[in-house]
C-alpha cells in the first residue's frame, strides 16, 4: 500500500480544506538596532536589475560562500515594480529557498545537482508567491526582492570545508547567508538606517531564516529586520516509527548536523539550551531567543512535517488507522501547542491553516499567497503579512478554529 501522505511538489491547484488559525500580532523582541553609517553605498534602486537577475558571490571577498561542490553561491535580485516601487525603494525581501537536508556522505550523494551546486543556474528567474512580480502580489512586488537558491544542504547553517571523503562536500550555508547580506549592503545599499529588510524562508529555508535572523539583524544594525517563517515548524515529539537509516527524525538531526555540518546555530539559542544546542533547529526551542518581530506561516497538516517528525518513508507502508491515531493524538496537539500562543505577544504574527497534506509551503505559490481564504474570514496571506510588516511587526490576531481534524 502506498504511503497515504506521498509528497509531491505543490502545483497550485489543490483544494483548500478546513482552517486552524489566522493572522498576525507582534513580540517583545528588542529594537532594530543603532546607527548603520558603516553602509558604504546609499540606496539607489537604479543599480538593482529590473529583471530577476543572477548575481554570483565574489569568492575573492567571501571565499567560504560556496555550495556543496565548491561552486560559488548565487542569488537573484530585482528592484520593485509597479506604482509603489519608488515609495518602497527602502524595503527588501530576502527569500531563502528550501530543499531538505542531508546528514551523511551517502545521503548527500543522492541529492539533486541543483541542491548541491550553482553550476547550470540560469541567468534570470521568475519566482512565485511573495517574491513574484505578478500584479496579484500587489503588496510585495513593489519591494526589492532577493531569491537565494539552496545549495548547501544544511538549513543554511553549516560552516565546514571539504569533508575529505571521495565526494568532498562543503557545508557553508551560514557563510552564504552572511555573504549575500553583506553583498546586498555594500553593492546596493540595502539595509542602511531606516530600511526594512524581511528575511523569509520556506521549508529548509524557513529553518535557515530563524537560525540566521539574529545574525542578519546584527549585520544591519540600522535597519528594521523582520523574519517570515513558512513551513519551518517540526514539533519535538517522539516519532511514530523507528528510524530506518539514512532517515533521521528532525528531533535527532540537531546533534548530527552540529557535527557533520559544523552547524552554526544562533548563539542566544545555544546559550538558552545548554548541553543541547541541537534544539535550536526546532522552532519551538528557538523562538524565544529571536530578537526581531517574526511571522509564522504553517499548514498544520503538512505531509512533509508529518513524514519528517514521524520517520515515515515516502515510499513506505503504514496502516492508516495507526497513522491517523498518531497524528490526532500526538502530532496535531503538539503543532497546536506551538501555533496557538503565537500572535498573543508584541512582535509576532501567525497564519496557520489546515490544508491538503500535499501543500507544504504557502508563500512560494502565487495562488495560495494571493487568494483570500474564506476559512479565515476572506483574508489573503499576502495582506496579512503586509499589514504586519507595515506596522513594523505589530498587527492583530484572529482565531477561526481551535483544532484540525484528520480524516
Amino acid at each position: 500500500m502506498d504511503h497515504p501522505f506521498r509528497f509531491r511538489a505543490f502545483d497550485g491547484h489543490h483544494r483548500l480544506l478546513a482552517t486552524l488559525v489566522v493572522a498576525a500580532s507582534c513580540s517583545a523582541c528588542g529594537g532594530s538596532g543603532g546607527d548603520s553609517s558603516s553602509s558604504p553605498v546609499p540606496a539607489n534602486p537604479s543599480t538593482i536589475p529590473g529583471d530577476f537577475t543572477k548575481q554570483t558571490i565574489d569568492l575573492s571577498t567571501y571565499p567560504d560562500a560556496v555550495c556543496n561542490d565548491g561552486s560559488p553561491a548565487i542569488f537573484y535580485i530585482q528592484r520593485g515594480v509597479g506604482a509603489a516601487a519608488a515609495t518602497n525603494a527602502n524595503k527588501t525581501v530576502i527569500g531563502l529557498r528550501g530543499g531538505g537536508f542531508c546528514l551523511s556522505d551517502a545521503d548527500c550523494r543522492g541529492r539533486p545537482s541543483d541542491l548541491k551546486s550553482s553550476i547550470g543556474y540560469p541567468s534570470q528567474t521568475a519566482p512565485e508567491g511573495m517574491l513574484s512580480s505578478d500584479s496579484s502580489n500587489d503588496n510585495f512586488r513593489s519591494w526589492n526582492r532577493v531569491s537565494v537558491p539552496y545549495c548547501s544542504s544544511d538549513f543554511f547553517s553549516g560552516d565546514i570545508g571539504a569533508t575529505g571523503s571521495p565526494i568532498n562536500f562543503r557545508f557553508r550555508g551560514a557563510k552564504i547567508v552572511a555573504a549575500v547580506v553583506q553583498t546586498l549592503n555594500r553593492q546596493y545599499g540595502i539595509g542602511k538606517a531606516g530600511d526594512t529588510v524581511v528575511l523569509a524562508g520556506g521549508s529548509a529555508g524557513a529553518v535557515g531564516a530563524f537560525i540566521n535572523a539574529n545574525r542578519v539583524r546584527a549585520a544591519l544594525p540600522g535597519a528594521s529586520v523582520l523574519a517570515v517563517i513558512d513551513a519551518g515548524i517540526y514539533p519535538d515529539v517522539a516519532p511514530l516509527m523507528p528510524g530506518i537509516p539514512p532517515w533521521t527524525s528532525v528531533r535527532d538531526l540537531g546533534p548530527i548536523g552540529l557535527s557533520y555540518w559544523n552547524g552554526q546555530v544562533d548563539a542566544d539559542c545555544a546559550a538558552a539550551n545548554p548541553g543541547n544546542p541541537g534544539n535550536c533547529y526546532l522552532f519551538e526551542h528557538a523562538q524565544s531567543t529571536l530578537r526581531m518581530p517574526f511571522f509564522v506561516i504553517q499548514n498544520a497538516r503538512d505531509a512533509v512535517g508529518i513524514i519528517n517528525v514521524g520517520l515515515l518513508r515516502n515510499d513506505g507502508s503504514i496502516d492508516n488507522s495507526s497513522l491517523g491515531s498518531w497524528v490526532r493524538a500526538t502530532y496535531l496537539p503538539a503543532m497546536g501547542n506551538i501555533l496557538r500562543p503565537l500572535g498573543l505577544s508584541s512582535g509576532q504574527g501567525v497564519f496557520a491553516v489546515c490544508l491538503d497534506p500535499e501543500i507544504h509551503t504557502l508563500s512560494s505559490d502565487t495562488t495560495l499567497w494571493t487568494t483570500p481564504m474564506a476559512e479565515v474570514g476572506g483574508v489573503a496571506l499576502k495582506d496579512a503579512v503586509a499589514s504586519w510588516a507595515a506596522a513594523g511587526g505589530a498587527a492583530t490576531r484572529a482565531v477561526t478554529s481551535a483544532s484540525c481534524t484528520f480524516p
